[in-house]
């Protein structure tokens, strides 16, 4: 990464919970020195970074709680980036551990010009990343909660309704009330109550979401990505949080790495196998991506045919995986010749 070539000084910062540790390097005579402030005192947090001589060059390390220093940070530096962490540790070439020791390799790494650098959403996509995270968990409890309904009634070797979702299960409940012993009919009737409330929230979540996408600069990428099949609003909008800018990717190989969807490689000498998916990067884009591949594979015939062909060898929840792959290459290549998917021929029912 190259910092802007007129910094007065260089900043790394390493951040925990609780505390932030900054250490900064002056660029004249590579001076060293080191703050620690404690989190919650926003204050100080603002005034030592509105001290810095400027211009000043921020980086901070990527952990998960990075965004609220991000958002105040932001207007007071005058360049700021974000560090991927595991590759400024690889360059480091250091056994010490410490606040300081992390906080002066950022720095350094910073100033010399070679710092690894993560991407940070800009503020409106990491909004829509907010609220897709937060849908898909909600759908992810939601499953858990239908679980535990299916195997109460196949405990009892009931059938249960054919499509089970809060009202289905609150018909049935009324309408099969003597069948089930009073404690088997508590723990289901509270079940459908948690449905009922998970509903809500996800239906509140996606109209949230629909709002977002409407946004001028997802409009055309949404266009595209809905057009691939499988692919509806919540994976598109999953796919444009998760992935945000497609141009940040120089092939379809380095796309497939950062959604954690290219296999692990073990070579050595004359060995050279592949391993199972990597699973770097986001969880929910691979899970709104295998959503999508499994339909894909219902309602396209080529994917269908292509999935048939894969899982003949490695089974099909493998060549599941290869089709959700193959559905962010397409979304990539498509975004870059700016066109819609031509589709092919339905599965016939």
């Amino acid at each position: 990464m190259i910092a802007r070539s007129d910094a007065a000084c260089f900043v790394g910062v390493d951040l925990h919970k609780d505390t932030l540790t900054a250490c900064v390097v002056r660029r004249t005579d590579r001076e060293v020195t080191y703050k620690r402030i404690v989190c919650k005192c926003r204050d100080q947090v603002r005034e030592f970074f509105s001290s810095l001589p400027r211009p000043s060059v921020v980086a901070i390390e990527t952990v998960g709680f990075y965004r609220w220093l991000w958002t105040e940070l932001e207007p007071l530096v005058d360049q700021l980036v974000l560090c991927d962490a595991r590759g400024a540790r690889a360059l480091a070439g250091r056994r010490i551990k410490t606040d300081r020791e992390d906080a002066l390799n950022v720095a350094l790494l910073l100033a010399d010009g070679r710092l690894p650098l993560a991407w940070a959403p800009p503020e409106q996509v990491q909004l829509l990343r907010n609220w897709t995270r937060h849908r898909n968990g909600l759908t992810r409890q939601h499953a858990k909660v239908l679980h535990h309904v299916k195997s109460t009634l196949n405990r009892l070797n009931f059938a249960g309704p054919v499509r089970l979702d809060a009202a289905a299960l609150q018909r049935y409940l009324l309408a099969s009330v003597e069948r089930f012993c009073a404690d088997d009919l508590t723990m289901l009737w509270q079940h459908q109550r948690r449905l009922v409330e998970i509903e809500q929230d996800r239906a509140q979540s996606e109209r949230r979401i629909i709002e977002l996408m409407r946004a001028a600069e997802f409009a055309g990428l949404r266009g595209i990505l809905e057009s691939v099949p499988g692919v509806g609003l919540v994976t598109s909008a999953t796919v444009i949080a998760e992935i945000g800018d497609f141009s940040r990717f120089a092939d379809s190989k380095a796309i497939g790495r950062y959604a954690g969807l290219a296999p692990t490689v073990y070579a050595s000498g004359n060995s050279n196998r592949l391993g199972h998916i990597s699973k770097t990067g986001s969880p929910d884009l691979r899970w709104a991506l295998q959503q999508a591949a499994w339909t894909a594979i219902r309602c396209d015939a080529g994917f269908k045919k292509t999935w048939l062909r894969i899982a003949k060898t490695a089974g099909k929840k493998a060549a599941a995986v290869a089709i959700a792959r193959k559905l962010l290459v397409l979304m990539w290549t498509l975004q870059r010749k700016d066109e819609p998917y031509k589709s092919r021929d339905p599965v016939a029912a």
